[in-house]
């Protein structure tokens, strides 16, 4: 079975492709937050989840980065 091209999603990968980046900027803000009220550990612990959700919400464009990069090998 053929894999869908890049620009081909369904609407079930734009809603969480969209939710991780809400859950990223939601994250980010909560860190800020933690931050500023002394607790730096758990600010950074949730910044780094942010970073994580951001990756998410750009899986295929990482996904489509590492694939030309094999393709000029």
């Amino acid at each position: 079975m053929a894999r869908k091209k890049s620009h081909e999603r369904s609407m079930g990968t734009m809603i969480s492709t969209v939710c991780f980046f809400l859950m990223a900027v939601f994250l980010f803000l909560q860190s800020a937050d933690f931050s500023d009220a002394g607790y730096k550990m758990r600010g950074f612990v949730l910044a780094v989840c942010g970073v994580a959700c951001v990756a998410g919400g750009m899986r295929y464009v990482i996904h489509d980065m590492i694939a030309k990069l094999r393709a000029k090998k």
